[in-house]
């Protein structure tokens, strides 16, 4: 068995180790948020009670966000239909494509009934679990600019207005997002995700054997031979400006399949839209390699955990801690809560180095077996930090650190696991951030400005 070929088969064994449900589906961070009711937490040490809780999550699961790979899709059918050269499931294909593009109609980007749903259930349960938290004092919203972060935002305090009738949320301006929209600010950052090594590590996925004979075989199946050796080798004009080739269609209709779980499986079966026989289920795996690596190189640990893609966190990270040490001194604020975007919480969860979200793949093909996009930044990710202080005075504050509300753990020593000091916590990030030359003496701009 040679090398691409063990890792696909090891990915394979993790794949079919999961629930039927979650086994549907490879769909990397466009996954539906999932939360297992029996799941149970650590009790908190004797005479310790939840105070505050200091919060930031990505947006609830949306539509697809543009039209790029249903087009793509679509018009690669359209053109094989009217030369008579679609197989039969290639027609089936085209119709539930056709049927997908007129679900999306009118709604790119924005949240689907699934996400509003998901987002309602987490606000609900943190309440039910930290009732001790939420005692009518404030709470502080933000979100981005993006009008499903600040969607997302309102449904998400919904739950919180009886106890807190003033609470409102609010939108960062456009042009000040440093906060939760910090990829936006960096040139460094920029250059990064434009550099050749960003750029030949995701062709190393892309164009890997397997890569090319799994396309093929998908390939097959939808066209005739004629269509894929004329048209698809060579490019095929979809359009005026654009000219795809073979793994850019199976691409694009593995994007699409990917989508659908924003979707619940109601919906979708009333739709009649089930992309899922389509693809083999090592094709599935190796699809998603391929599409989720951008998020490993560009909001992951990638070559480097510390390297620019994770450092452009680093206002967020010093804005927690400040916020953090503001609750606990002043003893006059409940949670502050922060709605942004996959790339904001994937480098803060790196940042923070989280189990399993900081390990860097050597060599890069091996990254799917230490980065899991699905169980980091899935639709509505988020990150809370929970803190603690006892009845008894001059008792330590501790934190509990969740990601995805499940307890995670931290490089930082503890004896009560998942509780920790948090002197030791904050010292640990402070220390961290001071030898990344992350000062918080400069303004966040020019801090992200400045970073290399």
């Amino acid at each position: 068995m040679d090398y691409a070929k063990k890792i696909c088969a090891l990915c394979l064994f993790a794949f079919s180790c999961m629930g039927f449900a979650e086994q549907q589906i490879a769909a990397g961070s466009k996954t539906a948020y999932h939360f297992d009711s029996k799941y149970t937490y650590t009790p908190a040490p004797d005479g310790y009670d939840a105070f505050y809780i200091d919060h930031v999550g990505r947006h609830g699961s949306r539509y697809i966000s543009k039209s790029k790979y249903e087009d793509i899709a679509y018009q690669t059918l359209l053109i094989a239909e009217n030369k008579g050269q679609l197989t039969h499931l290639g027609k089936d294909l085209l119709d539930q494509i056709s049927r997908i593009t007129q679900l999306n109609k009118g709604h790119y980007g924005a949240l689907t009934d699934l996400g509003r749903q998901n987002i309602r259930l987490i606000s609900q349960r943190m309440l039910n679990n930290y009732p001790s938290v939420f005692k009518g004092q404030k709470i502080e919203v933000i979100s981005s600019s993006s009008p499903r972060a600040k969607e997302t935002a309102n449904i998400f305090v919904e739950a919180f207005h009886s106890k807190y009738p003033q609470i409102n949320v609010t939108q960062q301006q456009e042009d000040q997002q440093t906060l939760l929209r910090f990829f936006e600010y960096s040139p460094a950052y920029e250059e990064f995700k434009q550099s050749k090594k960003v750029k030949n590590a995701i062709k190393l996925i892309e164009n890997m054997p397997d890569s090319w004979e799994m396309g093929y075989h998908f390939l097959h199946r939808i066209f005739s031979d004629e269509f894929i050796q004329k048209h698809l080798d060579k490019g095929l004009e979809i359009n005026e400006n654009s000219s795809i080739k073979s793994m850019d269609f199976v691409i694009a209709v593995y994007q699409l399949y990917q989508e659908l779980p924003a979707f619940s499986p109601q919906l979708l079966a009333e739709n009649h839209v089930d992309l899922n026989s389509f693809f083999h289920e090592d094709e599935k795996t190796q699809f998603n390699n391929i599409v989720t690596v951008k998020n490993y190189l560009q909001i992951g640990p990638a070559f480097d955990a510390n390297g620019i893609q994770i450092k452009i966190a680093a206002p967020l990270l010093w804005d927690m801690l400040n916020t953090a040490d503001f609750a606990i001194k002043n003893n006059n604020i409940d949670a502050n809560l922060r709605f942004a975007h996959a790339e904001t919480v994937s480098p803060l969860a790196t940042l923070l180095e989280i189990e399993g979200t900081a390990t860097v793949a050597n060599p890069i093909v091996q990254y799917p077996l230490v980065w899991q996009a699905d169980k980091i930044i899935p639709m509505m990710a988020n990150i809370q930090w929970i803190f603690y202080k006892s009845k008894k005075v001059d008792q330590p504050i501790l934190v509990k650190i969740l990601l995805n509300e499940q307890e995670v753990h931290l490089p930082v020593k503890t004896e009560h696991y998942p509780y920790y000091y948090w002197e030791d916590v904050k010292q640990y990030y402070l220390t961290k951030l001071n030898k990344l030359g992350l000062s918080p003496q400069a303004s966040a701009i020019d801090m992200l400005k400045n970073l290399r």
